[in-house]
């Protein structure tokens, strides 16, 4: 597993960025799973799930944190026994992880063409009237995915959808924009990197 690059975002905040490179019996040989945690990869049908579990298990290794340093609480949020505040997110063979002393969200997405077709299920942008190529229109609406996601990760409310979560317009070349949750204001960071937007956002307090 190649560690792509360590981004200190802030004093309180490191964020990580790993490709994985590895077989899946590669990293079921460099991961020591406690007997839950083997019951949960077994439960994972399919080859990329269990690659995407075994991966951030690896990550955290390599960091420093021990097995059963991560947990998840009944939505799935995920959390780690030093207190300190995590979010991760898996895109083809990328891995994205930020630590923080706060709440964060972190999310990776390759730019595809098919998030034109699904555009409509997350935002009212009409892309259809946008001056842009259509490189920058998908490189937007994975922007504004992105934005969401991480703003689903750090706000905590599970029952909040995408569609809940507004997005500030911005350009497809902007590196921040803002969103809004209920009565929370949230500013987010966009990342570049080959054909994938990596995206990640603070809690406010």
């Amino acid at each position: 597993m190649a560690l792509i690059k360590t981004f200190d975002t802030d004093l309180r905040t490191k964020l990580y960025l790993w490709e994985v490179t590895e077989s899946l019996a590669e990293l079921q040989e460099a991961v020591a799973l406690t007997a839950q945690q083997s019951v949960q990869l077994d439960n994972i049908h399919n080859e990329k799930g269990k690659k995407n579990f075994l991966a951030t298990r690896l990550l955290l290794k390599k960091i420093g944190y021990a097995p059963t340093a991560l947990f998840y609480d009944p939505h799935g949020k995920p959390f780690l026994t030093d207190g300190k505040q995590i979010s991760i997110s898996h895109s083809f063979d990328k891995v994205a992880v930020i630590i923080s002393n706060r709440g964060v969200g972190v999310d990776i997405e390759k730019k595809r063409e098919k998030i034109v077709r699904v555009a409509p299920k997350f935002t009212q942008w009409n892309y259809h009237t946008a001056a842009f190529s259509l490189q920058n229109i998908i490189q937007k609406l994975t922007m504004v995915w992105c934005a969401k996601e991480v703003g689903f990760k750090v706000h905590g409310n599970p029952t909040i959808t995408l569609n809940d979560i507004k997005v500030r317009d911005f350009f497809p070349t902007d590196s921040s924009t803002e969103i809004k949750i209920e009565n929370s204001v949230y500013e987010v960071f966009f990342l570049f990197i080959e054909d994938f937007v990596l995206s990640y956002c603070y809690d406010i307090k």
